[in-house]
């Protein structure tokens, strides 16, 4: 765990940032904390090793768990934002469907980013309590699918995860080829991610008869039952939807798994959802509360939260929340740069400073009572203190006799410290 025991913010910084020294030169490494030190202390932003960064990034969080919450389950989310640039000059430059869009086209002319998130337990308030922070950013392009980049960010940090239960969440864009093929090569990774209401689903094989042999069909083992129709599945009301749960066949995995699916109105049967779960939601190893909209761990009553699948998948959402923060907040979208490599480099570096904003409240008592508050609170807590700090050692490099230097610095530093001055 790091210990922070400066203190000055920029000794703070630098100390936080030396655990990723491996990944540069010494000159580089210089130019890396300053452009860190800008990002927070500045509104905006206009102006490596990606996978190191991103191993170390996921270092310095899982040295942040306390010990009693190491068995507590750990949860990868995966998606993708789309950016809008003009100018047709930039690498991977392209026209994507945006669904969200409600100004008469439904497409986006720009750049399309696949992210991955990782959300580890902490204690807050005397209660545990998941925190969201990005691990990594890649900008799509022709050359490689969506799920491959996915993949290959997951098979970057799951040897770092060996020591844990992981699950894997994503919606039903990501819960197919590369990814699932990802999830069967780790034991302990596990995937919840919503997947097509068509999916084919199956009954479980069937029981034994007695006879030797299994059942078989055209002269091979039966591996699933019968295909099953959701719409004759038991539902249970909750809240605004009826939920149905069930242990079933798919083509998807070749052992069972869970199936949950909701629906607005049995009788028409629609917007009808599903869901899948590679791991059986009572073996989820979380604290004996539940997962509310925020990913947060807190208390509820059993009624509403009837559906572990679900509870866990709203966790999901905390990936679009630092998406519409990066965009607003932290200049993701305002790089100039063109070229792939440099534009990856910028919204990493990024990430790099939105985690150290994250993350600063738990390793420095001194900022205990901005634990899961705003990043951007944080980080503009962060750039006046720095600014303070570099106002500071610019003023008193103007004087040059020793008495009137250290009752100066007395004074600045109470300043600092305490926001007072004699």
């Amino acid at each position: 765990m790091i210990s922070i025991s400066s203190n000055s913010m920029k000794q703070t910084l630098h100390q936080y940032l030396m655990q990723y020294r491996s990944v540069f030169k010494k000159r580089s490494f210089d130019i890396f904390y300053w452009l860190i030190m800008g990002i927070l202390c500045t509104e905006e932003v206009r102006s490596i090793q990606i996978e190191a960064l991103t191993t170390i990034t996921v270092s310095i969080a899982l040295s942040l768990i306390p010990e009693k919450l190491r068995q507590n389950t750990l949860f990868i989310t995966i998606d993708d934002t789309l950016q809008a640039k003009y100018g047709a000059k930039f690498d991977c430059y392209a026209k994507h469907f945006d669904h969200t869009k409600k100004n008469g086209t439904k497409y986006l002319n720009g750049h399309c980013f696949v992210s991955v998130v990782l959300n580890i337990p902490l204690y807050y308030q005397d209660k545990a309590k998941y925190l969201s922070i990005p691990i990594g950013y890649r900008l799509y392009s022709k050359e490689q699918n969506k799920l491959e980049m996915a993949s290959q960010i997951i098979k970057c940090i799951m040897p770092q995860l060996e020591m844990f239960q992981v699950i894997l969440l994503c919606d039903s864009w990501y819960s197919k080829g590369s990814i699932l093929d990802t999830v069967k090569e780790f034991d302990n990774l596990k995937i919840i991610g919503a997947v097509r209401h068509d999916t084919a689903i199956y009954d479980l094989p069937p029981a034994p008869t007695g006879k030797r042999g299994r059942p078989r069909k055209r002269g091979r083992p039966k591996k699933r039952g019968r295909k099953l129709n959701t719409r004759e599945f038991s539902y249970t009301k909750i809240g605004k939807y009826y939920v149905a749960e069930k242990k079933v066949m798919a083509n998807l995995f070749e052992k069972p798994i869970y199936v949950t699916v909701t629906t607005t109105d049995i009788k028409p049967f629609s917007s009808i959802r599903v869901f899948i779960s590679s791991i059986n939601p009572d073996e989820i190893k979380t604290i004996n509360t539940a997962l509310n909209t925020k990913g947060a761990l807190n208390d509820q009553n059993e009624d509403e939260c009837t559906s572990k699948t679900l509870t866990t998948y709203r966790m999901r959402w905390n990936i679009e929340v630092m998406f519409y923060q990066h965009k607003f907040f932290w200049s993701f979208g305002n790089y100039m740069v063109r070229n792939k490599a440099a534009i990856e480099r910028y919204v990493n570096l990024l990430f790099v400073a939105y985690t150290f904003a994250c993350l600063l409240p738990f390793m420095d008592k001194r900022y205990e009572k901005y634990q899961f508050k705003s990043p951007q609170l944080i980080k503009r807590t962060v750039g006046v203190q720095i600014t303070k700090e570099l106002i500071f050692d610019s003023f008193v490099l103007s004087f040059e006799s020793a008495k009137i230097y250290s009752t100066i610095k007395e004074s600045v530093q109470g300043f600092l410290n305490k926001d007072w001055v004699a």
